[in-house]
């Protein structure tokens, strides 16, 4: 089907006009003062208004703004002017509410002096032009540069929520699509224009809905969504003005219908032109512009790539439909075509390779030369397009079927015609080709083309159709169907009969494929007729989201491939090979892009290629799993969010109709603020609009207790509930529809469900008291032995699917089939199911557990949590016997894996609202700031330092989970998100306050609170595992601990010996001791590295969420204020000496972690006393240490005690904010010395001498008993010193004295002691020296 061709009128002369009215009618209000007199009068914004107009049309008004796009007259585009945008407005900075910021200039042939960046003043009338609002100043001085590069603005992001009418809003500014795609390049070679849509490829509205109001509604929004890329000029690239040619396609590089649209980094104008939004490049473009506009061109990201292979479809013959865009080996009028020898090589090159490339054994051909009505030998050129196909795929491999005699008369049929092509190796003609004659019908259509075949041993009838087209005179019928509707509708009656004939023609078969080209989207009236009458439409049917072409950016079908429904059982596989209808029509046969023997653009039509089996095909069945949700609505990465869940599953649903998705349960319960706060009902409403098939129960189902589950869950869920274990009380009644059987293409999956039998431990028992939870391998083996026992009285399935509520321990198989509860239910039930999609201890694993006795296997899958991934089992499944022939399993990750699905999103953006609005509920308050740790800046979240709110929520916890018997808690930093402030937010918050979104900003994870036991040793080795593996970003996370909880640790320690002490209730901790732990589910499964927290025993999840605890806490305790003593302390004590610490030693302490880094008191004094007796002090420094918990430390000095002796403890204090921690140290016990009085004697050698004698003096120090002094003696004359010695090992020492003076002099000798020996003093010797 052709486009028609379509007028544009050149705003240029149509401004030249008007201006040329105003003159002739002496229009006053046109003229107008000069810029560089006036004063601004109005903003952008007051000009451009909220309207669809400009609210001051006619009036002269002067404004300011920054030139963002220049097409004044020297650029030779035609619109003659320049855009202008407040300053200051770009990237969003003013709230479009308030009216747009961007304007259109009309200077006419005026010239000012700017350029893009330039801040100008503008006089001039404001008014609408052809809907565009701007202002016209085309007097010669009505512009003023106020500052030459002042900067462009930042392009704004145009939502893709924001269409049609609502972009008024952004008319005139810089902008950049928040998302796009390209939608069509048809206008390129024109108008030099790409046609965008936002979000998504728009779909024709009659190809997915029956036409009435319904499909007008998309119509009109497919209309609102469009987007177009402009050039920059008012006039066709044909028009002698235009300097070149379209500016964005280039022969080398690939550009195809899907590819996402990057805009230039400064963004592109938005206007209104020629009805339509369009993206206006900042200067006029072309593929003559200077390579420096580049920077202004926008480029594209290949998202449909070219496929280079067709689509595997299967089964034992193929069979196509191709469209081959006028072949013609005539080229001359009327002729259609090629029109040249050199065109006709090119376009046949292309069809050969796209038709053997399709992989089809029968095709049926349209738009091929009907040679005889050219005055030709009948199938002329349907011979040369054969010969051209077996020179490239050997001689004999294609054949033709002959035209129908009736079809042989020029008089009555047109100069294209349908046609049909075969592999005689694979088919063979049954009986003639033959045709439906009816010329009341006929005469402006081409008839069909039917021949019978024995293809593979089956006989079908495969018939060519090419309806009459779209086009034609008069305007658009309002239904949307084309003209010439009521036609195709009387030639799809005739096909339907010719159907029917076949049908009851016993020398054929019920076995019929129509192919071809329709002219008719799948849900308009002709297709209408044909599926009314049994027929099956294969490529909306069996290939949904696959079209074979596309018309004023619209995707559709007007290709169909329709089989009676005796074939439709056999049918293996269908798909449209993309080759045609996303390509630039440049690269067509007859334009210079064009790439010779390539299939791309060999058509404007995509090829359809069926796979049918000689036998019933198996049916291919995909199902979709999910477990432990937890209504995670919001994209979180890596959680994916509900919206991008259901885009998975309509893009499964769209390749495979077959597609089941299921549950696992803990879909609901323990889920973030936005589900949590209306009870999970979004949730819910998520999973009824996604299309849940199924779902076990989880644990968490039952949080609100069974009458919440009866009375609420299961009424407001489009699903069934089912679980197998679950028993009325006292009784083996079920309590629940244990299974639940789909019907999917004459196959029956059923599914049966399963929970964990430690339900009583999960959640409240009285909640669940009327509930018994049994033994699981017997319950559904019980179910499985009923549904496959032959009586569909009770329920019969050809494939069963397990959905419990259990799971492995951990990803190894071997966990899965050990002695464990899970690995008993997997060996229990392994060859009574045929696969297992499990649940319950979010692991991720995909597994195939040998079925014993055969060489079959049972997939036993998890996938995770969160919708961080899915789960996908593929059956094939025999439709005669029920056997299932293959199965497979996959987990895959889910987040941005699809597109996300509009409908889900909107129930997303709707509990987030309201959400949003119930979380000003007030909780309670708080007397002070709860904050986290911050780095040096003062501003970026530290998480290796304590924090005040971080032992806040251990407190909470704890709180909680008292009736457990709880004894500490631990809080991981990643897991707080926002800190609790005293101050007021705004209007309606007083301070103090907090509220319930404040308090879900906090903690938006919705983990449950899990109870584990850890030993002492085990505890420790937790608080040594803050200290993060080599590597990561974070090398530290401080854990935020319970009140009765402190630790002392040695920063400078090597791994593995960092904590020094911990005390529980002021009690030393040892490493036997047990410790009942209460921490959160991602820290309970080993989170952030914290491994050993994951080999705590008597594990049990009390279904309790962190959020309601806090919500809880506020309500019973409120006011909370924050707790300003440390829970951790960094200490390391100076070595001591050889005999250990020991009195009088002096020890100093590196303190360290002594202040919390944000929202308590920075200064202090850090005491260390030992007993009641403090021993020093010191100012605390406060200095944070990025990424560790250092700050707020001291060095103090003390000198241990005499008398102290033994395991003692300093205690280190900071008074100012309570904090406290004992430090033990062993002191050495010292033994009181045993120290020996002496005697010192002297004598000398003279008595009388004169001061030239030598004299000399012995000593002799003695002991008590035998012991002989050492050390040394001091000789004095008087109180002077005038000699030293050091005893010898008999206590003796002789010296000789220095000369002495006339005089009397007397002289001692004075021992001075050692180690066990008291110091002595001898008798005076007197020394008269003359």
């Amino acid at each position: 089907m052709s486009e028609p061709a379509r007028a544009r009128r050149s705003p240029l002369h149509l401004s030249a006009l008007a201006a040329s009215a105003a003159v002739a009618l002496g229009l006053s209000a046109l003229t107008v003062p000069a810029a560089h007199a006036a004063e601004t009068t109005h903003t952008i914004a007051q000009v451009q208004g909220t309207g669809a107009t400009t609210p001051l049309n006619g009036s002269t008004v002067t404004v300011e703004g920054i030139v963002t796009a220049d097409y004044r007259a020297q650029t030779a585009s035609g619109y003659r002017g320049v855009f202008i945008q407040a300053e200051g407005s770009g990237a969003g900075a003013v709230d479009p509410a308030f009216g747009s910021q961007g304007l259109f200039v009309f200077l006419g042939n005026a010239n000012p002096q700017l350029a893009i960046g330039d801040k100008i003043r503008v006089t001039g009338v404001a008014g609408e032009y052809f809907n565009q609002t701007q202002v016209s100043a085309t007097a010669a001085d009505a512009v003023e540069v106020l500052q030459a590069g002042a900067g462009v603005p930042a392009p704004t992001v145009l939502p893709n929520v924001t269409q049609g009418n609502a972009r008024e809003a952004y008319e005139g500014m810089l902008v950049t699509p928040e998302s796009a795609v390209l939608s069509s390049s048809h206008q390129l070679y024109n108008f030099g224009t790409l046609w965008l849509n936002v979000g998504e490829q728009a779909v024709k509205s009659t190809e997915t809905t029956d036409a009435g109001p319904e499909a007008n509604a998309i119509a009109v929004a497919n209309r609102a969504n469009r987007l177009l890329v402009d050039d920059g000029y008012s006039i066709q690239v044909s028009n002698n003005a235009h300097p070149g040619g379209q500016p964005y396609f280039e022969k080398d590089e690939v550009v195809r219908g899907g590819d996402r649209f990057v805009s230039p980094a400064g963004g592109m104008v938005l206007s209104w032109g020629f009805d339509d939004w369009r993206l206006q490049p900042q200067v006029p473009l072309s593929d003559s512009s200077a390579p420096e506009t580049a920077l202004y061109e926008p480029t594209f990201e290949t998202e449909n790539a070219r496929p280079e292979t067709a689509p595997e479809v299967g089964g034992d013959v193929q069979v196509g439909a191709f469209n081959v865009y006028n072949y013609f080996t005539t080229f001359e009028e009327p002729a259609r075509g090629a029109r040249s020898a050199e065109q006709f090589a090119i376009q046949k090159s292309k069809i050969v390779t796209a038709i053997n490339g399709l992989g089809a054994d029968i095709v049926a051909l349209q738009e091929i030369e009907n040679s005889v009505k050219l005055g030709k030998p009948v199938d002329s050129a349907l011979a040369d397009l054969v010969a051209g196909l077996n020179e490239a795929a050997g001689a004999g491999t294609w054949d033709y079927v002959r035209t129908p005699t009736a079809l042989q008369d020029a008089a009555t049929t047109d100069y294209i015609t349908n046609a049909i092509i075969f592999k005689p190796s694979v088919a063979t003609p049954v009986g003639e080709s033959f045709t439906d004659i009816d010329e009341t019908v006929w005469d402006i259509a081409r008839e069909p083309v039917a021949q019978t075949f024995d293809a593979a041993g089956k006989v079908v009838t495969v018939v060519s159709n090419h309806l009459k087209s779209k086009s034609g005179d008069g305007p658009e019928p309002a239904d949307g169907q084309g003209q010439f509707n009521a036609e195709r509708v009387e030639q799809a009656t005739r096909l339907a009969g010719l159907v029917q004939g076949i049908i009851d023609d016993p020398a054929k078969s019920d076995d019929v494929i129509l192919l071809g080209d329709f002219n008719s989207y799948a849900q308009e009236d002709p297709i209408q007729v044909l599926t009314g009458a049994g027929m099956v439409d294969l490529v909306p049917t069996r290939a949904p989201g696959q079209y074979t072409y596309t018309f004023d950016g619209e995707l559709g079908s007007l290709d169909h491939a329709l089989v009676t429904g005796s074939l439709a059982e056999n049918v293996t596989g269908v798909g449209v090979w993309g080759i045609n209808s996303a390509e630039w029509s440049d690269r067509g046969y007859s334009y210079p892009a064009t790439e010779a023997g390539t299939p791309f653009r060999s058509s404007d039509h995509d090829p359809i290629n069926v796979g049918i089996s000689a036998t019933e095909a198996p049916v291919d069945i995909d199902v979709l799993s999910i477990n432990d949700f937890h209504g995670r609505l919001v994209e979180a990465s890596p959680a994916a969010g509900a919206a991008v869940l259901g885009g998975v599953v309509d893009q499964y649903r769209a390749d495979n109709p077959n597609t089941l998705f299921v549950s696992a349960g803990d879909s609901i319960g323990a889920s973030t603020f936005d589900s949590f706060v209306q009870q999970d009902q979004p949730t819910i409403d998520v999973l009824n609009e996604i299309g849940l098939d199924v779902s076990t129960f989880g644990n968490h189902e039952f949080d609100r207790g069974r009458a919440d589950v009866d009375e609420r869950v299961i009424p407001a869920s489009d699903f069934p509930y089912i679980s197998a274990n679950i028993y009325e009380k006292g009784t083996t009644e079920p309590a629940y529809d244990p299974y639940f059987i789909s019907e999917v293409d004459g196959v029956s999956v059923g599914f049966i469900g399963a929970i964990t039998e430690d339900m009583y431990g999960l959640v409240s028992p009285t909640g669940i008291a009327t509930l018994d939870f049994g033994d699981i391998p017997t319950a559904v083996n019980r179910v499985a032995d009923q549904l496959q026992d032959g009586d569909d009285a009770n329920g019969e399935a050809d494939v069963l699917v397990l959905l419990v509520h259990e799971g492995a321990a951990g990803p190894d198989i071997s966990q899965a089939t050990n002695d464990s509860a899970f690995g008993q239910i997997v060996n229990g039930v392994v060859g009574n199911v045929d696969a297992i999609v499990s649940a319950h201890t979010h692991q991720v694993y995909d597994h195939e557990v040998p079925v014993p006795g055969t060489d079959r296997v049972m997939p036993v899958i998890q996938s995770g949590q969160y919708g961080e991934s899915f789960g996908h089992l593929s059956l094939s499944v025999d439709p005669t016997t029920g056997e299932l022939l293959e199965i497979s399993a996959e987990v895959k990750p889910l987040f941005r894996a699809a597109a996300p699905d509009p409908e889900v999103a909107a129930i997303v953006a709707n509990a987030v609202a309201v959400a949003n609005e119930l979380g000003k509920r007030p909780l309670g308050e708080i007397t002070g700031d709860l904050k986290r740790g911050v780095f040096s800046n003062g501003t970026t979240e530290n998480r290796g330092a304590e924090s005040t709110i971080g032992n806040f929520i251990a407190d909470v916890q704890l709180w909680a989970t008292q009736d457990l018997g709880t004894e500490l808690a631990i809080m991981n930093p990643g897991g707080i998100r926002a800190d609790l402030t005293y101050a007021s937010s705004g209007p309606g918050d007083p301070d103090g306050t907090v509220t319930y979104r404040e308090a879900a900003n906090v903690q938006p994870f919705a983990n449950t609170l899990v109870t584990l036991t850890l030993k002492g040793h085990q505890l420790e080795q937790v608080l040594e595992e803050q200290w993060q593996p080599a590597g990561l970003a974070r090398p530290f996370l401080k854990l935020g601990l319970s009140d009765g909880f402190r630790y002392a640790y040695d920063p400078t320690a090597p791994a593995g010996s960092r904590i020094t002490a911990m005390y529980l209730d002021d009690k030393l901790v040892t490493a036997d001791q047990s410790i009942r732990i209460v921490t959160n589910s991602f820290l309970a499964g080993g989170g952030d590295q914290f491994f050993t927290l994951a080999q705590g025993t008597q594990r049990a999840d009390s279904g309790r969420v962190d959020l309601q605890a806090i919500s809880d806490y506020f309500a019973a305790e409120s006011p909370a204020s924050p707790d300003l003593a440390q829970r951790s302390y960094g200490v390391t004590l100076s070595a001591p000496d050889a005999d250990g610490y020991s009195a009088g030693d002096q020890v100093t302490l590196d303190l360290s972690s002594l202040a919390f880094s944000n929202g308590a008191p920075t200064t202090g004094t850090a005491v260390v006393s030992l007993g009641e007796t403090e021993l020093a002090s010191a100012p605390l420094q406060f200095a944070i240490t990025d990424f560790y918990d250092e700050q707020g430390s001291a060095q103090v000095t003390i000198t241990i005690p005499e008398g102290v002796s033994g395991a003692q403890a300093l205690t280190v204090s900071v008074p100012e904010t309570g904090s406290s921690i004992d430090v033990p140290i062993e002191i050495t016990e010292t033994e009181e010395p045993v120290v020996l009085s002496t005697r010192t004697y002297a004598s000398l050698s003279h008595t009388f001498a004169s001061p030239k004698t030598a004299v000399k003096l012995s000593a002799r120090v003695t002991a008590a008993g035998d012991a002989v002094p050492t050390g040394d003696v001091k000789v004095y004359d008087g109180t002077k010193v005038i000699a030293t010695g050091t005893l010898d090992d008999e206590g003796r020492v002789s010296l000789t004295l220095p000369k002495f003076t006339k005089g009397i002099h007397l002289v001692t000798v004075r021992y001075q002691g050692d180690d066990g020996f008291e110091r002595s003093l001898s008798v005076p010797d007197v020394l008269v020296v003359w």
